[in-house]
């Protein structure tokens, strides 16, 4: 299956990302993006799931498939401000006739109704502006399947990290794992296009005679595409390994934390039934925690410092 790229985003540092899978494809945005249906809304960190409800198709009896996900522009509340703005207008409207003439008034309603629609239109069109270079559409499973272990990682450290602000000198990661989200996003997003580019070079050379000036040069950019695709590869499978290994870091740090909790806990409870006093934890324990932390901010850094590969997977 091909998946549908926008026009490239270029150096867009997107604040939160929103994911919505309607199983036919997933949307990944700046904005939050329109459901033709009931939709759940999970937020954990910088990153929020967007989960279409089931929906009864044409000629269904029963709710069977998701919601689509909509992949236009969503609505900006420009309609609702124009018609706030006209309302506004004519209210003033009806001030000014009855103080200087129904002149007045009209020229309050028209000039009331043209700042509105100047607003709105400015409105819509930062929207519309942010949406197209602010979204991905990606259809095939093992692409979605990425973001969506990418996502899943990204949430459990943003959950996780308050746990650690004591330990670690970074009050939060969000934006930076954010833009390693969408650095991933678009690096999947590059892949796909690069390997749809490749099955159609392949399919024009199915009848061009072996040996021919135009054999010689499908054949020459099906290896640059080749090329391309392998060195997406390799930057996918870096980043997710990257995010993977924090994730797992974090984890650790807050399970070595909750099991020495519990052990001091239990200590400080058998003390108190001997009537002796609490040791504080020892500095094997303290130690650990040490270790984790380390290996926390060794991630880190090894995710965020690592060199963005050259945007297009062109040859």
């Amino acid at each position: 299956m091909l998946m549908t790229t926008t026009a490239r985003p270029g150096r867009l540092t997107p604040e939160h990302l929103w994911l919505a899978d309607d199983e036919d494809k997933l949307v990944v945005s700046v904005l939050a993006p329109e459901v033709a249906g009931a939709a759940r809304h999970d937020t954990t960190g910088p990153v929020t799931i967007v989960t279409p409800c089931p929906v009864r198709r044409a000629g269904g009896l029963h709710p069977t498939r998701p919601a689509p996900v909509g992949l236009h522009t969503p609505r900006t509340g420009a309609a609702r401000l124009a018609w706030a703005g006209t309302t506004g207008s004519a209210a003033a409207a009806a001030g000014g006739a009855w103080a200087a003439g129904p002149w007045a008034g009209t020229a309050l309603i028209v000039a009331g109704a043209a700042v509105t629609a100047w607003q709105a239109l400015r409105r819509y069109t930062r929207t519309a502006h942010r949406w197209a270079e602010g979204h991905q559409v990606l259809t095939r499973h093992e692409d979605r399947d990425v973001i969506n272990r990418a996502a899943q990682n990204v949430r459990a450290i943003a959950a996780s990290w308050p746990r650690l602000r004591t330990h670690v000198a970074l009050d939060d990661p969000s934006p930076a794992l954010v833009d390693q989200l969408w650095e991933l996003t678009l690096r999947v997003s590059e892949r796909a296009t690069a390997r749809q580019r490749g099955q159609d070079l392949r399919a024009a050379a199915v009848d061009v005679p072996t040996g021919s000036r135009v054999a010689l040069e499908l054949t020459d950019q099906m290896t640059q595409v080749d090329r391309a695709v392998a060195r997406l590869d390799r930057a996918i499978d870096q980043r997710q390994a990257d995010l993977w290994r924090l994730a797992d870091h974090v984890h650790a740090f807050v399970t070595e934390q909750e099991m020495l909790a519990r052990a001091h806990a239990t200590t400080r409870s058998a003390d108190q039934h001997r009537n002796v006093p609490s040791a504080e934890p020892g500095e094997t324990a303290t130690g650990e925690l040490t270790d984790h932390t380390a290996a926390v901010l060794a991630a880190y850094r090894e995710l965020t410092q690592r060199p963005a590969l050259d945007g297009s997977s062109r040859p």
